[in-house]
């Protein structure tokens, strides 16, 4: 009786091991909230497709997102990009997957700046990027108002343009550290494509050793990932462009 009462309670744990593979959970407290909507959407390669919305509650959520059919599973079983909008300029991006239980603590005016996440290794990944970004943009921000108020003045624009550069040259250096410490995550893609205003720190032809390493790290894997299968193919159109512009 016993053998079989210990059975039962492993074939139960594994069964609930099963369910939570399939199931990701991203809840939060947000300070300064009211009774705002928001709204959960997964980012593919296709577009941004809405999964899910409630209303805030205290400025409490929680989104249960449950894999039921095989193709979901799949979809599940390896990182993918949710974002939590409250409006189209008020959003934040994050990586999830089945197993996660996703804890976020954000403020409702700025979801992005200075927010607490836990619960997932690619999650928490995202949120040292986030943060470097922040700390990157706000430096950047107070050179430009600075540039602002010396437009006409040509000696305070050059001593702008020193500070700037050595500026972007250390985060690409943070940058570059992550990636070589966390390459087989999917983080790291993100990272490379990290941008201020339009100008990425990574180009894809000056820095495609980099890419590509990514890119064969995160296929080894995990080989069915969506944004993994349509980056190796944009990889190889880029190895196919730079070889045939070396022959010309």
């Amino acid at each position: 009786m016993k053998k079989l009462l210990l059975l039962l309670c492993i074939c139960l744990l594994a069964t609930a091991c099963q369910q939570s593979k399939n199931q990701i959970i991203i809840e939060g407290s947000l300070q300064n909230a009211g009774h705002e909507k928001i709204i959960l959407a997964i980012i593919t390669p296709e577009g941004l497709s809405r999964v899910d919305s409630t209303t805030l509650r205290d400025g409490k959520f929680r989104f249960v997102i449950k894999a039921r059919t095989e193709a979901e599973q799949q979809q599940a079983s390896s990182p993918m990009m949710y974002q939590l909008i409250l409006s189209p300029d008020n959003t934040l991006t994050t990586l999830a997957q089945g197993g996660d239980h996703i804890i976020l603590n954000a403020n409702a005016e700025k979801l992005i700046r200075n927010y607490q996440i836990s619960g997932g290794e690619e999650a928490e990944l995202v949120r040292q990027l986030d943060s470097a970004l922040n700390s990157f943009v706000e430096a950047a921000d107070q050179l430009f108002i600075y540039y602002q108020a010396n437009i006409f003045n040509d000696s305070i624009k050059n001593e702008i343009e020193q500070q700037y550069n050595p500026l972007v040259q250390k985060h690409k250096e943070f940058l570059t550290d992550f990636i070589e410490h966390h390459p087989d995550k999917m983080a790291s893609l993100i990272a490379f494509y990290q941008n201020y205003n339009r100008r990425y720190f990574f180009d894809e032809m000056e820095d495609f050793d980099l890419l590509n390493n990514i890119t064969n790290s995160l296929q080894k894997k995990y080989p069915d990932n969506p944004y993994i299968l349509q980056m190796k193919q944009h990889v190889e159109m880029l190895d196919f462009r730079m070889k045939k512009t070396s022959t010309i």
